[in-house]
């Protein structure tokens, strides 16, 4: 409990810090909002859902998204598989009920 409190600051912390360094002239703003969301995401699972939708919506994105991924650890990429969003709806739980609302109408 106390690894996942801490590893939503930290997360939250690069966050915040990419945002300010985006405006900056060095460019390590955005992979550091990539990493801090992903670090975010991956103590979070009610986080996954919103990335997922983020990288789906902007593409260029995923692609930054992908480019951290080949150099993160295990933990990191499971969360980047969850949250692929070229991954099929078969997997997505959601998905399913959605389709299940679409049949009953």
């Amino acid at each position: 409990m106390i690894s996942r409190a801490l590893a939503s600051f930290i997360g939250a912390i690069l966050f915040l810090y990419g945002g300010i360094a985006a405006i900056s002239p060095l460019p390590l703003g955005l992979p550091l909002m990539i990493l801090g969301f992903l670090i975010f995401a991956g103590a979070n699972p009610f986080a996954r859902p919103l990335l997922r939708r983020i990288r789906h919506r902007w593409r260029w994105f995923d692609a930054l998204v992908r480019q951290v991924g080949k150099k993160s650890s295990g933990r990191f990429r499971d969360v980047l598989q969850d949250t692929d969003p070229q991954k099929s709806d078969i997997n997505n739980p959601n998905a399913a009920n959605s389709e299940d609302n679409k049949d009953n109408s």
